[in-house]
């Protein structure tokens, strides 16, 4: 079965909380920018939502207004550790959603989000990972195709699907892809 993962930044957030950084919330501009992002998911049908617990996230998430999906709404979890998470730490939360689900969104910050985004196209395409990595602005977004279970994202590693020269054996399949949708 194939899967579609979606990584998203949140949206533009105020350039400062007086309770700190994981209080900031959005825009005006961060808010129309995550309607935009949410009309164009809206026939991703995303059932499931991996969203850091920071309020910028959390409104990001909310202006989506993700469609249910044969009726049943996304399944939603607001998870601290994604805040300020590395990508070995996506990768293991990924790894934990169910295998019936078809399309995850997660929906973090930088550099996590375009770290792994780089990852997943470095993997896929050695000389594609400059773009990925070189500019995610708020409110982006990028689409996978995941050819495995989630679970076996968990030992992804971008660096064991690239090959440096013509003497190296052939690359092996990466399970992973930017998505052509």
């Amino acid at each position: 079965m194939m899967r579609r993962l979606y990584l998203m930044r949140h949206a533009q957030a105020e350039s400062f909380s007086p309770h700190g950084d994981k209080d900031r919330r959005l825009s005006t501009r961060g808010r129309l920018q995550a309607r935009e992002v949410g009309e164009r998911l809206a026939g991703a049908r995303i059932e499931r939502a991996l969203v850091s617990d920071a309020e910028r996230t959390r409104e990001t998430f909310a202006e989506l207004r993700l469609p249910d999906v044969d009726g049943v709404p996304v399944h939603v979890e607001f998870r601290a550790e994604l805040y300020d998470a590395g990508t070995r730490t996506m990768l293991a939360r990924i790894a934990e959603t169910p295998d019936e689900v078809r399309t995850l969104l997660v929906l973090g910050h930088a550099p996590t989000i375009p770290a792994l985004a780089g990852e997943f196209t470095r993997a896929f395409d050695r000389a594609g990972a400059a773009p990925a990595h070189g500019s995610f602005p708020t409110a982006a977004i990028g689409a996978f195709d995941v050819e495995v279970p989630w679970g076996e994202l968990a030992d992804f590693d971008p660096y064991d699907y690239a090959g440096s020269g013509p003497d190296e054996a052939p690359e092996p399949h990466c399970p992973v892809r930017p998505s052509t949708d």
